[in-house]
C-alpha cells in the first residue's frame, strides 16, 4: 500500500511534468509557426514591392513623355504602401511616395538644379537621406527606356510598413504568451499560498481543538485532588482519595495521557512520509466508535451507533492518522444530525467487485446538495455554523495522498442524510 501512494504523488508530479512540457511545447509550435507566416508573408510582400519596382522603372519613362500614361502612373504611385523614390543618374529625386513627404512640396525647377552631394537643408535633403536608407534595404532597380539600353535612373525602395510590423509579431506574441503564463502563476500562486494561510490556522484551531478534550480532563481532575486534601497532624497535607474514585481517575489520566500522545504523533506525520505497517481495520474503527459513544452523552444527543464489521484483509497502514481520518468522518455525521436522536451507521466489509476494502459510514442527518458535495473536501468549506471546514480536507489527505486510497461521498440528499465511503485496494 506504501507503493502504491508513493505511485500516486509521482505520478501526480510527473502529470504536473506533462502539462508543463505540453503547454511549453504548444508555445513553440505557436511561435513557429507564426513566424513562418511572417517569413512567407515577408516574402510575398517583397516580391510585390520588387514588381511595383520594376513597374516604375518601366512607366516612369513612358509617363513623362506620354500625357496619357502621366496620370494613371501618379496614381499608381500615389496608393503605394511602401516608400519609393525615382531618381536621376545623378541622384536628383523627381517622383516619390511612401516616404512622409508630400509630392508638391518640391518643384521639378528645385530638384533639376539641386546638388545631390551637397544638398541644401530642407525636403530635397531629406528625400536624399532617405534614398540612402532605402538602398541599404534593397539595391537601387535600374531606370531604362523601353526597347533601349541606356541607363537613365533608378528606382529606389523599401519595405512595407505593414512587413516590419508583422517581423514583430512572434516576439509580440511570445511575450504575450509569457505574460499570461506569469500571470497565471502569479494567481494560481496567490491562490496556493491564501490556502496554505487558511490551512496553518485551521490546523492551528484543529491543535487546539484536539488538545482542549484532555486538557480539560485533567484541568477537572486537578480540581478533584485539591478538593480532597485534608491536613495531617504535623502540619502535613494528604489527599485522600476513594478506591473507586482513584481508580476512575488513573483510567481517565491514562485514557487523556494516551489521548496528548496521540495528538503530537498526529500532527508531526502530517506533512511527511510516515511509517505503515500492516494492521487490522476492525478493531481501529470499532474503537473510534467507541470513543465517541462514550462522549454522545456528554454532548447531550441520544444517537444510536449501529455498526457491522466483516473479517477483512490487513491493510498497509499508519494507525494514528487512520484513527484521525475516521474520527474526522464520523464527527461530521455526528453534527450533521441535528437533533437530539437519530442513528449513524458504521460498517467495515470487503467489496470482492472491486477487489477494495471499504469503509462505509451513514447518517440519517441534514444531508447535502449537491453543489455542497462538490466543495465537500475543499479546504475552507464548511456547512456547520462553527467550524473551519479541513475535517474532509485532513481526511482526504490523509487516505488518499498517505496510503493510497479513496474517499468519496456515496449519496447525499437534504433532509435524508449522507454515505461516505473510503476504500483502499487490497
Amino acid at each position: 500500500m506504501a507503493k502504491t501512494a508513493e505511485q500516486k504523488l509521482s505520478g501526480s508530479r510527473l502529470l504536473r511534468g506533462y502539462i508543463f512540457l505540453g503547454s511549453s511545447l504548444l508555445v513553440a509550435l505557436v511561435f513557429v509557426f507564426t513566424n513562418r507566416m511572417v517569413h512567407k508573408l515577408d516574402e510575398q510582400a517583397n516580391t510585390l514591392t520588387g514588381i511595383l519596382g520594376h513597374f516604375f522603372a518601366v512607366a516612369s519613362i513612358p509617363a513623362s513623355e506620354n500625357e496619357d500614361i502621366a496620370p494613371i502612373y501618379r496614381e499608381v504611385l500615389a496608393k503605394v504602401n511602401f516608400p519609393v523614390v525615382v531618381t536621376d543618374l545623378d541622384g536628383r529625386p523627381y517622383a516619390w511616395a511612401g516616404i512622409g513627404i508630400d509630392v508638391d512640396a518640391v518643384s521639378a525647377e528645385e530638384s533639376a538644379v539641386m546638388d545631390p552631394k551637397n544638398p541644401s537643408p530642407g525636403p530635397l535633403a531629406d528625400i536624399v537621406e532617405i534614398v540612402r536608407r532605402l538602398d541599404e534595404q534593397n539595391p537601387p532597380l535600374p531606370l531604362v527606356p523601353p526597347g533601349e539600353t541606356r541607363l537613365v535612373g533608378y528606382v529606389h525602395f523599401g519595405e512595407s510598413g505593414i512587413v516590419n510590423e508583422m517581423r514583430w509579431m512572434p516576439i509580440i506574441e511570445l511575450a504575450a504568451v509569457f505574460l499570461f503564463m506569469g500571470l497565471g502563476y502569479a494567481g494560481f500562486r496567490s491562490i496556493k499560498v491564501g490556502e496554505q494561510r487558511y490551512i496553518w490556522v485551521g490546523m492551528a484551531k484543529e491543535t487546539a481543538h484536539q488538545l482542549g478534550t484532555p486538557i480539560s480532563s485533567m484541568l477537572g481532575w486537578l480540581e478533584v485532588v485539591k478538593g480532597k486534601q485534608r491536613e495531617a497532624p504535623g502540619n502535613e497535607t494528604v489527599v485522600q482519595i476513594e478506591r473507586p474514585l482513584f481508580d476512575q481517575f488513573v483510567d481517565d489520566m491514562e485514557d487523556d495521557v494516551e489521548r496528548l500522545q496521540k495528538v503530537a504523533c498526529r500532527f508531526s506525520s502530517i506533512g511527511s512520509m510516515p511509517k505503515l505497517q500492516p494492521q487490522d481495520v476492525v478493531p481501529l474503527v470499532r474503537g473510534v466508535v467507541e470513543y465517541f459513544r462514550k462522549r454522545l452523552p456528554k454532548l447531550g444527543q441520544q444517537l444510536r451507533m449501529a455498526e457491522k464489521y466483516e473479517s477483512v484483509p490487513f491493510l498497509n497502514i499508519n494507525a494514528e492518522l487512520m484513527e484521525w481520518a475516521v474520527e474526522n468522518v464520523l464527527r461530521n455525521a455526528v453534527d450533521a444530525v441535528e437533533g437530539k436522536s437519530g442513528e449513524i451507521g458504521v460498517e467495515v466489509r470487503r467489496n470482492p467487485d472491486e477487489e477494495t476494502v471499504e469503509l462505509i459510514f451513514a447518517d440519517d442527518g441534514r444531508g447535502m446538495t449537491p453543489s455542497e458535495q462538490k466543495q465537500a473536501f475543499v479546504a475552507g468549506f464548511t456547512t456547520k455554523k462553527r467550524g473551519w471546514g479541513l475535517g474532509l480536507t485532513l481526511t482526504q489527505r490523509i487516505v488518499e495522498e498517505t496510503h493510497g486510497g479513496k474517499i468519496r461521498i456515496k449519496s447525499s440528499e437534504p433532509g435524508k442524510g449522507t454515505v461516505v465511503v473510503i476504500s483502499f485496494p487490497v
